[in-house]
């Protein structure tokens, strides 16, 4: 969960990842063309918080037998034996992922996804004062700003303030607030 949190990727792209395509010396992580929806490559930083929890899992996949060509994020790894894993696809299945997700979104009663994260990153990130829109639409991978616009939550309160900020810049801040009161 922290990967898809920290990293806005999405879940195929996870799925997707292979040992080497993890960077924790330069903190990148490599996007690419498989499981891509927008069919190209691009990476995304590893922040301190995820780049432990990886580290970790790398080393439990190496000790598990994995291979830098090898998906990291198979849990088969883990649980299987040796024998059985041989067997395995490829490409991990995304099954667990989606009974995961299933089973969190009925204990919390609403509706969880993976692909939520991605909304949720691309709004905070628009609400802190050093926002980029061009940073966020890199981080998503989208090819336009107008498909990451669709991802990020105004929040009204927010927004009123800027409106009032703004407004006050360019008008007679007596006569701007005499209108609002």
């Amino acid at each position: 969960m922290d990967t898809l949190r920290y990293t806005s990727m999405r879940v195929n792209q996870l799925m997707h990842l292979r040992l080497k395509d993890i960077n924790l010396e330069e903190n990148w992580i490599e996007l690419r063309l498989d499981g891509s929806k927008t069919h190209r490559e691009w990476r995304v930083p590893v922040v301190g918080p995820l780049k432990l929890k990886l580290d970790i899992l790398i080393h439990e996949a190496l000790k598990h037998g994995a291979e830098s060509n090898d998906a990291l994020f198979d849990v088969n790894r883990f649980l299987l034996d040796e024998n059985d894993r041989e067997k395995l696809p490829h490409i991990p299945t995304l099954q667990p992922i989606k009974s995961f997700f299933r089973r969190l979104s009925k204990e919390c009663g609403f509706q969880v996804s993976p692909h939520r994260f991605r909304h949720t990153l691309a709004t905070e990130l628009m609400k802190s004062p050093d926002r980029n829109l061009q940073m966020v639409r890199g981080l998503l991978g989208h090819r336009s700003v107008t498909t990451t616009m669709e991802y990020i939550d105004i929040n009204l309160d927010v927004a009123g303030k800027t409106l009032e900020r703004e407004l006050g810049l360019h008008t007679d801040n007596k006569s701007f607030k005499n209108i609002i009161t």
